[in-house]
C-alpha cells in the first residue's frame, strides 16, 4: 500500500508505524564509514587515547547504573534518568556535532554480537575490537551511562554533520541513474558483438506505481545487467557476475563496475588476457542494483550534499522514518538482509523498519535482489547439497562478486554462523589472493563475515555460496567515506595509494579467470609475465615464449613447487587444444619458463599463446593447474627476398634454410588425465 507522507522541512517523525523500544536509536544501521574510521584501529586503541580528533568518554562511576534496565536487544529507561545522569559531565565533542560516529569498544564476541545487533553497527571490520555506529548525543550519552567505552571521531562527525563538506560529489564527476543507464547503452552501441544489455526485472518504484513520492514523484527504474562475452564463440561458459551500489550511498560501487565494463571492452583488441576473458567467460556486470536508493541519495543538495540513504524504496510502513533521511534513520528495506537463504534467522538483521539493517517482511521479498536470484538461477547450476555442511564439489563453477564500501576488506561466507563454510579453504585461499599485493591483490585484510564485521542473515554472498554453490566475496573498497572524492576513484588519494579502481582491478581480473572452476583453481600457481618475443614475426620464423609460474605469493596456504608448464595456440585446454610443454627447473615454488615457437605452420594473423602451470601434488585427483594468462603473437608474411644488386639471367645461389631449432620437452612423468570439471547433478532445490 502507498504510505502518506506528511513532513516539514527537516522534521524527524516521533511515531513509528511499527513498536519498537524507546530509544530506538539502538536499532541503528549497518553501513556508514567515512574517513577517520580505519581498519588499521588495533587492539591497543581499547586502553589508548588515539588522535585528538577522537575523544574517549567513559563513565567514571559505571557501576552506578541506577535505573537502567538491560534487555536483549536495547535497554529500557526513562529519558529523565537518562539525562539527567549522562548530561551531568557533558562532552563538548558530543554537544558540537548532530551526528556522531562512534566507536563501542566490546569485551568479547558474545558482546560484539550483542551489541551488534542492538545497535545495528556499521559495516566496519570489527577487528579492532570496537563496533562502528553512527547516530545522535542521545545514544552516545546512553551507552557511556550504561559503562561502555565509547570513542567519537571527530573527524567524521563533522563531516556527516556539515552539510557543504560534500560538494564535490555528483556534480563532481559521480554518475545519477540516468546517467549509469547511458552509459551501459553506450557501450552496447560501441560493441554490439560483445556486449548486451539485459533488463532482469524491476526496481520497488516501478513495481508500485505511484507509491514513491520522495523526493518528488518519481516510477522507478529497470534494473539492467550488462552481459559481456563473445557470441560468436560457443559456449557453455563459466559465469563471473559482479555488482555494485545494492547499498545506495556507496557510489564509489558502480563507478568501480563501469570501469570493469570499460576496461574489458576497450581493451579487447590489445590486451591478450582481456581477449581470453571475453570470449571464454560469460561475464555479467550490474553496476546499479539499488537505483531507487541511488535517486534518493542524489537528491540531497541538488547533488552537492547526497543523502547518506542506504535502503531501497520501499516505504510501506515508513511514514514514523525521518525524512530528510538522516545516515541512521529512513525507510526501506536493505536488500543485503533480504536474500533467501538464512532470512532473519541469526541477529544479523533487525525487524524495525526506519532501521538501516531492516529486513523486509519476508526472505526475498524485494524485487531488486529477487531479480539478481532470478537470473542467477538460470546461469549457474545448482551445486550443493541442502545441508549446511554439504560442500560444493572441488569442481564447482561460477564466481558471484558483490562491491560494497568503505573500509577495506575482502569477505567470504559464512555471515549467518561462526562455524566455517565446508569449502573453507579454497574460499580463503581465493581471498587471500586478491589481497596479496604479490599477486596483484588489493592489499586489503580479509576474512568471513562473521569474522572480520559481526553477524549478517540474509546476505548476497551467504545466498550465492549457500543455495548454489558459487565461490562468493564481498570486497568493501577503500575511499574512507561513503562519498569520496571523484578523483579518487583513479587518482591516488582518500586513504588509498593507487586509487579505488587502479588497486582493484587485477583482483576483479583474478576472479573472472579463476571463475571455470575456482576452488580447483585456486590449488595452482599464477602464470605471470607471458611475453612472445618478437611479438611479431614472419611466418616460418620462431618466437620465444618466456613466463613466471608462481606459487610464492602472500599467505598462499596451497603454496608448493612447481611440477610443470604448457602452452596453447588458438584453442585452451578447455576447448580442446593441445598442449605444448614448457622448459624450466621444476624445483620451486617460482619457476621461469621458457619455450620456442615455431610458427612455420601458423596462419597469417593474430594468435593467443595461453600459458599454464601446475603444482607437483595433485589434489582430490586433479592436477593442480592455476589460472591461464596470455600473449599476442602476430604472424606475418614470409620473408621478402633481397633483390639482386646486379640484374642476370643466372639465379643467385639461394642459401639453405637454417631448420628452426625446435626445444626438445624434458622428459616429465605421465601426467594424470585431466577430467573434465563437470557440476555434481543438481540436487533438489532447497525451498
Amino acid at each position: 500500500m502507498k504510505n502518506n507522507y506528511l513532513h516539514t522541512g527537516n522534521t524527524t517523525k516521533k511515531s513509528s508505524a511499527l513498536a519498537r523500544p524507546v530509544f530506538r536509536a539502538f536499532g541503528v544501521v549497518a553501513a556508514v564509514t567515512l574517513a577517520g574510521v580505519a581498519l588499521a584501529a588495533g587492539p591497543k586503541h581499547l586502553s589508548v587515547r588515539s588522535s585528538k580528533s577522537q575523544i574517549v568518554a567513559e563513565n567514571p562511576d559505571a557501576s552506578n547504573n541506577h535505573g537502567i534496565a538491560m534487555s536483549g536487544v536495547g535497554f529500557r529507561t526513562t529519558t529523565a534518568s537518562v539525562h539527567s545522569q549522562a548530561r551531568s559531565g557533558k562532552n563538548p565533542i558530543a554537544e558540537k556535532y548532530n551526528t556522531l560516529v562512534m566507536r563501542v569498544y566490546f569485551r568479547d564476541r558474545a558482546e560484539r554480537d550483542r551489541l551488534a545487533q542492538e545497535l545495528n553497527a556499521e559495516e566496519v571490520p570489527t577487528t579492532g575490537g570496537y563496533l562502528t555506529v553512527i547516530r545522535d548525543r542521545d545514544l552516545y550519552y546512553g551507552l557511556t551511562a550504561r559503562g561502555l567505552h565509547v570513542e567519537i571521531d571527530e573527524n567524521s562527525s563533522r563531516n556527516l554533520s556539515d552539510p557543504q563538506i560534500l560538494r564535490e560529489t555528483f556534480y563532481g564527476g559521480y554518475k545519477s541513474v540516468e546517467e549509469i543507464y547511458a552509459f551501459l547503452d553506450e557501450k552496447v552501441a560501441q560493441f554490439p558483438n560483445l556486449v548486451e544489455k539485459i533488463d532482469i526485472g524491476d526496481s520497488w518504484c516501478k513495481a508500485n506505481p505511484g507509491a514513491c513520492v520522495l523526493p518528488s514523484p518519481w516510477n522507478g527504474y529497470d534494473l539492467w545487467v550488462l552481459h559481456i562475452t563473445n557470441r560468436n564463440i560457443p559456449g557453455p561458459k563459466p559465469v563471473f557476475w559482479a555488482d555494485g551500489d545494492i547499498h545506495a550511498r556507496e557510489i564509489a560501487t558502480p563507478e568501480v563496475v563501469m570501469r570493469m565494463i570499460d576496461y574489458l571492452l576497450n581493451n579487447y583488441d590489445t590486451d591478450a588476457d582481456v581477449r581470453w576473458l571475453v570470449d571464454y567467460h560469460d561475464i555479467w556486470l550490474m553496476p546499479e542494483v539499488n537505483p531507487d536508493g541511488h535517486h534518493i541519495v542524489e537528491a540531497g543538495g541538488e547533488g552537492n550534499s547526497p543523502y547518506y540513504y542506504r535502503k531501497n524504496g520501499n516505504n510501506i510502513g515508513g511514514g514514523g522514518c525521518s525524512w530528510p533521511p538522516t545516515p541512521f534513520d529512513h525507510f526501506g528495506v536493505d536488500n543485503n538482509r533480504n536474500f533467501p537463504f538464512k532470512w532473519g534467522c541469526c541477529g544479523g538483521s533487525s525487524g524495525f523498519v526506519c532501521d538501516q539493517t531492516y529486513r523486509g517482511t519476508s526472505a526475498g521479498s524485494e524485487p531488486e535482489e529477487m531479480a539478481i536470484v532470478n537470473k542467477i538461477r538460470t546461469l549457474v547450476p545448482d551445486q550443493r547439497g541442502p545441508g549446511d555442511t554439504d560442500p560444493a564439489p572441488i569442481t564447482a563453477t561460477g564466481v558471484y562478486q558483490n562491491i560494497h564500501t568503505v573500509v577495506p576488506v575482502n569477505l567470504f561466507p559464512w555471515g549467518w554462523s561462526t562455524t566455517q563454510m565446508p569449502n573453507f579453504a579454497e574460499t580463503r585461499n581465493i581471498a587471500a589472493h586478491m589481497a596479496a599485493p604479490n599477486a596483484g591483490g588489493n592489499g586489503y585484510p580479509y576474512g568471513s563475515i562473521i569474522e572480520q564485521l559481526y553477524p549478517v542473515d540474509g546476505g548476497s554472498i551467504d545466498w550465492a555460496y549457500g543455495e548454489l554453490g558459487m565461490a562468493a566475496f564481498s570486497t568493501e573498497l577503500s575511499g574512507q567515506d561513503f562519498l569520496p572524492s571523484y578523483s579518487c576513484i583513479d587518482n591516488p588519494g582518500c586513504g588509498s595509494a593507487q586509487g579505488i579502481w587502479p588497486e582493484n582491478r587485477q583482483m576483479l581480473l583474478y576472479l573472472a579467470k579463476i571463475a571455470r572452476t575456482p576452488y580447483l583453481t585456486s590449488h595452482g600457481p599464477d602464470a605471470n609475465t607471458v611475453v612472445t618475443s618478437p611479438a611479431s614475426v614472419p611466418q616460418g620464423v620462431p618466437s620465444q615464449l618466456t613466463a613466471s609460474i608462481n606459487f610464492a605469493w602472500s599467505n598462499n596456504a596451497f603454496i608448493q613447487n612447481v611440477g610443470a608448464a604448457e602452452y596453447y595456440i588458438d584453442t585452451p585446454p578447455w576447448t580442446g587444444g593441445t598442449a605444448i610443454p614448457m622448459n624450466g627447473s621444476f624445483d620451486s615454488p617460482t619457476v621461469a619458463v621458457n619455450a620456442t615457437i615455431n610458427t612455420a605452420s601458423l596462419s597469417v594473423g593474430r594468435h593467443v599463446i595461453f600459458v599454464q602451470g601446475r603444482g607437483v601434488s595433485d589434489f582430490q585427483g586433479f592436477q593442480t593447474w592455476g589460472p591461464i594468462s596470455a600473449a599476442f603473437l602476430d604472424v606475418t608474411g614470409g620473408p621478402t627476398p633481397t633483390p639482386s644488386i646486379t640484374p642476370t639471367p643466372t639465379p643467385a645461389a639461394t642459401p639453405t634454410p637454417t631448420p628452426t631449432a625446435t626445444a626438445t620437452p624434458k622428459p616429465t612423468p605421465s601426467p594424470r588425465p585431466r577430467p573434465t570439471p563437470r557440476p555434481k547433478p543438481t540436487p533438489p532445490r532447497r525451498p
